[in-house]
């Protein structure tokens, strides 16, 4: 219980330091533009000297008002008078859908490379380069290839846009493409190093057929796949905010950057600190379970 309790402190703190972190870069960021950020906010109202005073505020002055203004985030509004919270919920919704999307991609794409390297040993090489080949390409380019492939080309799906389901499955597909070539990658040199434990050379030994041997390594394979997606994570939502903005999605990826080439610092804010906080929960429970799997194997 006592080790429970502090883990929950580290827990706390470590999520306290990151939201101090992103208040410093905030405010930091809107001292760095001066008045660009109040300028667009007092519109024709705002004079050369009230936008003086608001210029020569030194940076405690405005780490002051943010963290005054901070307890209202409920009641905050963008630059373009909208509701800052309904934003994010929208965007977070999109976002959400597109990595589930993904990560269905994903596994299905890495797995089926990896049945397939598996039963046919001559296709292992092949599959290999072609993988490392993928996870190479700048995800851009990836996507520009199928939107001219699939909604060009075939004609079979929507080149961008939010409007339904079936909208998300090409900048899902994009996302996919990479990571299940990084998935497949990754477990196709996990099974390598499966070989040589005592399990699957008693199985050898008791000349159980290749099938069943895979089958065995591939239950194996479950909790490196689970840490990989958690560890990605990160890597999944900078991916997000290309692919977003490459098929005109409206998601976290987008907003942010929407946010800041408006450097509209209250929706730069509460998107960070949204974005942080998923990350942040997931390099939780990737910890938890490697030091899970570290005790069991002790």
């Amino acid at each position: 219980m006592k080790d429970l309790f502090f883990a929950f402190l580290r827990i706390i703190g470590g999520l306290t330091a990151v939201l101090a972190l992103i208040i410093f870069l905030t405010v930091f960021l809107q001292h760095l533009r001066k008045g660009s950020a109040e300028e667009a906010m007092m519109g024709q109202r705002g004079t050369t000297e009230s936008l003086k005073k608001v210029q020569d505020k030194p940076f405690s002055e405005k780490l002051g008002i943010f963290l005054t203004d901070l307890p209202q985030i409920g009641t905050w509004k963008t630059l373009r008078g909208t509701g800052v919270l309904p934003q994010i919920k929208n965007a977070l919704g999109n976002t959400a859908l597109l990595t589930l999307l993904s990560l269905i991609f994903s596994v299905i794409i890495g797995f089926s490379l990896l049945i397939a390297a598996e039963l046919n040993p001559s296709l292992q090489t092949i599959l290999e380069r072609c993988a490392t080949a993928v996870n190479t390409i700048p995800i851009f380019l990836v996507g520009i290839f199928f939107i001219w492939f699939f909604a060009f080309a075939l004609r079979l799906l929507p080149s961008g846009g939010d409007q339904n389901t079936v909208a998300f499955i090409l900048p899902a597909l994009t996302i996919a493409a990479k990571f299940g070539a990084r998935l497949f990658l990754l477990l196709i040199n996990y099974m390598r190093e499966l070989e040589t434990k005592i399990f699957i050379v008693r199985a050898r030994a008791y000349a159980l057929s290749n099938r069943r041997i895979f089958l065995h390594k591939l239950v194996n394979c479950v909790m490196p796949f689970v840490i990989f997606w958690l560890i990605e994570t990160a890597a999944l939502f900078s991916g997000a905010v290309i692919v977003e903005a490459l098929f005109s999605i409206h998601g976290m990826g987008s907003l942010l950057l929407f946010a800041l080439l408006q450097y509209d610092i209250r929706l730069i804010f509460a998107n960070l600190v949204v974005i942080a906080v998923i990350v942040y929960a997931t390099s939780v429970l990737q910890n938890w379970i490697a030091v899970g799997r570290d005790g069991l194997q002790n």
